[in-house]
């Protein structure tokens, strides 16, 4: 057997050297810039934008102490996958895993009894029993960077939908618990002749169905003029005195019925308008999936009678939908739209108006508010925010971010992890043209041509055989 020349010994060598280089540049690369795919339907092996923004605001450092079960070591690599995912986004955070049964001690001297919980130190506090989940996490480091909690006031004194109703379809408990994992503490108030709280950042006034006493509007515009936050969820036919509140600030409720039937849901009829476009200088676009209203009203701007008011509609449907002004729809008549006296889309669903704070507050929330614009929003509907719908597609962030825009915390904005639908609701969210292209292809179209196919091939068979 012949030797190989030198020169193709060298010209090999140089080969594999340089293709040691390339790979170790790859790797380097690779290191730098940490890139992963999750193609798992409901992203479980990446951070929400909510847990990632969490995260990126810490500008000081975080311990976060897990106490685990060594005997369960598929939760142990699942625990410490997630503290990975969240220690990428911020050399702030730093994380240690202990057996809670080989550290008796230093579980002891942190308070810790339970497995899989967690101790996170940072701003000078101590928080104990902290669930190892996304949002049990991100919840904390969101308290640990505003350092207190922020206090939302529901209004239930006037047929209101209620954050402590758990009923299924008009309970508002869903909503209150996302409220809860940013930040917020949700409180009753069935009575505002008093003032809204003055520790209030936020006040909700879900779907009323009888009236404020004029010392309860007044005492709502008391909180507007501190520098209050407050959103309004409202249907078609409010109360007059609410109507006229409303109306001071240059919001008013369309009283029509929003249709979109070319974008209606598989299991819904044709008002249950998607939320498709938003005005980005006041709400940004977090890439949420969009949040369906149904029975939604227009929300319409008009020249506001309160001084120093600065509005603007920020929530619409798509182009392809249309306002029925007489609500014929909702008398059992089919939607049709009539050139001239309906209004098509696209149609504003939500605006906010900006009041400068004229007034002084004490208390932790009043001591922030001062010197800050109050904010009012409306939105054409409250259904979307009732444990039947909240987990619906986009409506669990757009309820969440509303509350952060009306209570100026707009840097919270953003996505969450996937909601759990209620009611008989399906994880899997078709448009009915959607199901309709499903149902022909997969039902219809397929099976035709696989018989035509076989037919064909029967036919050329028999021919041949009669040959």
């Amino acid at each position: 057997m012949s030797r190989l020349p030198w020169r193709q010994v060298a010209a090999l060598v140089a080969e594999l050297l340089l293709a040691a280089v390339v790979a170790g540049l790859l790797l380097a690369l690779a290191w730098a810039h940490n890139v992963t795919f999750d193609l798992t339907p409901t992203k479980e092996h990446t951070l929400s934008d909510a847990a990632v923004r969490a995260a990126a605001r810490l500008d000081r450092d975080v311990d976060v102490t897990v106490f685990f079960n060594g005997q369960d070591q598929g939760k142990i690599r699942t625990m410490r996958e997630l503290l990975r995912r969240f220690g990428e986004q911020s050399s702030h955070l730093r994380f240690k895993m202990v057996d809670l049964d080989r550290s008796p001690l230093l579980a002891d001297s942190m308070g810790v009894v339970n497995y899989d919980t967690a101790v996170v130190d940072g701003y000078g506090r101590r928080a104990r029993g902290v669930k190892v989940t996304e949002e049990d996490l991100t919840t904390e480091l969101i308290r640990l960077v505003e350092g207190r909690e922020r206090v939302a006031v529901f209004a239930v004194g006037h047929g209101e939908h209620d954050p402590g109703d758990t009923d299924p379809r008009a309970g508002l408990s869903a909503a209150a618990k996302a409220l809860a994992a940013e930040n917020f503490r949700v409180e009753r108030a069935a009575d505002l002749r008093g003032g809204v709280s003055a520790d209030a950042s936020l006040l909700v006034v879900a779907g009323p169905t009888s009236d404020f006493t004029e010392s309860e509007v007044e005492a709502v515009r008391s909180f507007l003029r501190a520098g209050g936050g407050a959103l309004f969820l409202l249907e078609a036919g409010a109360p007059a005195r609410v109507a006229r509140l409303l109306a001071g600030y240059g919001l008013r409720g369309g009283n029509d019925l929003v249709v979109d039937d070319r974008n209606r849901m598989f299991y819904a009829d044709a008002f249950a308008p998607q939320v498709a476009l938003f005005n980005e200088q006041v709400m940004p676009y977090t890439g949420a999936p969009p949040a369906i209203l149904p029975l939604a009203q227009s929300v319409n701007v008009e020249e506001p009678v309160e001084p120093d008011v600065k509005l603007a509609p920020f929530a619409f449907t798509g182009s392809d939908t249309w306002s029925d002004v007489e609500r014929l729809a909702a008398d059992g008549r089919p939607p049709v739209f009539r050139e001239g006296v309906d209004k098509r889309g696209p149609v504003p669903v939500a605006a906010i108006a900006r009041i400068e704070s004229a007034d002084a507050t004490t208390g932790a929330a009043g001591a922030e508010r001062g010197g800050r614009t109050g904010s009012i929003l409306l939105v054409g509907d409250a259904e979307f925010a009732t444990n039947l719908y909240v987990g619906t597609l986009g409506n669990r962030d757009f309820f969440v971010n509303l509350a952060h825009l009306a209570s100026r915390t707009e840097q919270l904005i953003s996505t969450r992890g996937a909601a759990t639908p209620g009611g008989t609701f399906s994880q899997l969210h078709l448009t009915a043209g959607q199901a309709r292209a499903i149902f022909w292809t997969g039902c219809v179209a397929l099976p035709a041509i696989v018989l035509a196919i076989g037919g064909l091939l029967g036919l050329r068979r028999r021919r041949r055989g009669g040959r």
